[in-house]
């Protein structure tokens, strides 16, 4: 089977790409890592991260995306990832490795800590970082922490062939950020309620798209719903079927 080679300023970017343009889910294809992209790890770009993708399955016709499945391309950033596996001590060993193995080639001084299983859930990894260089992991809104997840899963899953999520908090960032994009959430409803229109948010990462749909999927006036692909992916708030008819018969 040949592969072909795709860019991006990280590995999750590259792959997201690859899948976009293969029209694969991430089972249906085999993923080498060229390069990292040093730049996608440091922020400051410059050297581009760089995978090969050979395809297991035969090519599927690209679907025409009309109205209605604009919900089901939300739907999408809803899900968290698909089944999650159990931690075990191998995979708890193998994580801790390779963080401490990538912050180390960064050369920066922070001290990390493992949260044990028992204080968070048992399909979690979840470290927390301190130090005067912390502020180099996050990244631009959080871009250069995203990759870092997206590496250290990508690695587990590749080695032991198990799924879990990776979760890195640097100096509270990650509770700080979701709480602030909820609140954003919640404020672009309300404009979408008073003025009766559609707002398209900035563009976002997969995780951050997800937290605004959680945000607002129990909200009984607004509907969320992504458009756009690769990294200028974004989620739209509009009011709800019954809602915009009611706002044209009364406004």
């Amino acid at each position: 089977m040949s592969s072909q080679q795709f860019q991006g300023k990280t590995v999750e970017e590259a792959t997201k790409l690859a899948l976009e343009e293969l029209n694969a889910n991430l089972e249906e294809v085999k993923i080498e890592v060229v390069s990292p992209g040093k730049s996608g790890i440091l922020g400051l770009g410059g050297e581009p991260a760089v995978i090969n993708v050979t395809s297991l399955a035969k090519s599927k016709p690209k679907k025409t995306v009309k109205n209605n499945s604009k919900i089901k391309d939300s739907d999408s950033d809803k899900r968290v990832t698909r089944e999650l596996d159990d931690i075990d001590e191998e995979t708890e060993k193998l994580a801790i490795d390779i963080v401490n193995y990538l912050l180390s080639s960064l050369e920066v001084e922070v001290k990390t800590f493992f949260r044990d299983k028992d204080d968070f859930d048992t399909k979690s990894i979840y470290f927390e970082i301190e130090g005067d260089d912390s502020g180099l992991i996050i990244g631009r809104k959080g871009e250069t922490l995203r990759s870092f997840e997206f590496l250290i899963s990508f690695i587990i899953k590749r080695q032991l062939d198990k799924r879990v999520r990776v979760i890195l908090d640097v100096e509270g960032y990650q509770e700080r950020r979701r709480s602030n994009l909820v609140s954003v959430a919640e404020t672009t409803a309300k404009k979408v309620i008073r003025y009766g229109k559609p707002i398209k948010m900035d563009p976002m990462s997969p995780f951050d798209r997800r937290i605004i749909h959680l945000a607002l999927e129990k909200d009984k006036k607004v509907i969320t719903e992504s458009q756009g692909t690769g990294p200028r992916r974004q989620v739209v708030i509009k009011l709800k079927e019954i809602e915009e008819n009611w706002y044209s018969i009364y406004r």
